[in-house]
């Protein structure tokens, strides 16, 4: 017989629940005035980027409202009860969320004559979302014990990570050849770079910087130390599959719109990192959810 849903130990957390908990809300509270407000919605944020930039924010900010606050509002409500279920939904937002809110406070041309806006008034929403990433992150990690963790399979681990890598090495390549023909010839093939240089440089250094290197470390620590490493394997692929459903969202929006600066090849790319990203995930929390699916099955006996 399943037994019920465990409570959350106080004694383990770093952060009281009714700090972890609101801030998930307020999160996904500003996502929702995010979207609403910006081009996707009421367009009453006009922020200063590129016309190609604006369909990336669209993009994002679909994937925000179908994924991400979801994902906020089930953890937030959960951990307010106490639920120990809660901790697997926080997981997945904090990289994305700071990262989001890092995106777009300085990621836009803000000393450009070009681009007339008023993000700056809407700053606030920005840093809300980079504290709240910071208040989720110490929340959730310390939630975790090596006893959370499924069984591994060392051969399937090492053919998803041959896997993986190799399209990290493919996303690497992609960015990193961008950044050499700019600083070879000054611009980027389509222009990218010359309409919009904050945003490319912004996105560039949060990828090449921190968002392939932490795919990397995913990787090794999955092969190497899953057991004692669970939670923060459980934070990187989270990240990957919020950021990477933004960033495939972001393409089909700017392929929809027949953008000339979407990256020829670059959609198969992102698309096939964000299958391997939910695969990844599933894989890592197998069997919480075949524990859910029991209970469910229990109850409606």
């Amino acid at each position: 017989m399943a037994t019920a849903e465990s409570k959350l130990a106080e004694g383990e957390a770093l952060m009281p629940r009714f700090v972890v908990g609101p801030a998930a809300l307020i999160c996904a509270a500003v996502l929702i005035m995010l979207a609403v407000l910006g081009p996707l919605g009421l367009g009453e944020i006009q922020y200063k980027a590129s016309q190609s930039g604006i369909w990336q924010i669209e993009g994002a900010d679909i994937v925000n409202l179908v994924l991400i606050v979801p994902i906020l509002l089930i953890g937030g409500a959960l951990h307010i009860l106490g639920r120990s279920s809660s901790r697997y939904f926080l997981i997945l937002t904090p990289i994305t969320l700071m990262y989001t809110g890092l995106t777009l406070g300085i990621g836009q041309e803000w000393s450009s004559p070009e681009y007339t806006g008023n993000p700056e008034q809407y700053v606030w929403l920005f840093l809300a979302l980079v504290i709240g990433g910071l208040v989720l992150l110490v929340g959730s990690l310390p939630l975790f014990t090596a006893k959370d963790a499924p069984e591994f399979k060392t051969r399937s681990l090492r053919i998803y990570v041959a896997v993986m890598s190799l399209f990290l090495i493919l996303f690497t390549y992609m960015w990193i050849s961008e950044m050499a023909t700019v600083v070879s010839t000054g611009d980027t093939a389509s222009g990218s770079y010359s309409a919009a240089p904050g945003t490319f440089w912004t996105v560039r250094f949060l990828d090449v910087g921190i968002t392939i290197p932490l795919g990397f470390i995913a990787l090794a620590l999955l092969l190497t130390k899953p057991k004692r490493a669970y939670s923060m394997v459980l934070l990187f692929f989270g990240f990957f599959v919020t950021l990477g459903s933004a960033v495939l969202s972001m393409g089909i929006v700017m392929t929809v719109n027949n953008d000339p600066e979407a990256q020829a090849g670059a959609l198969p790319i992102f698309g096939v990192l964000a299958v391997l990203s939910y695969a990844g995930l599933l894989y890592l929390v197998r069997a919480k959810l075949s524990t859910w699916f029991a209970r469910v099955l229990h109850r409606g006996d």
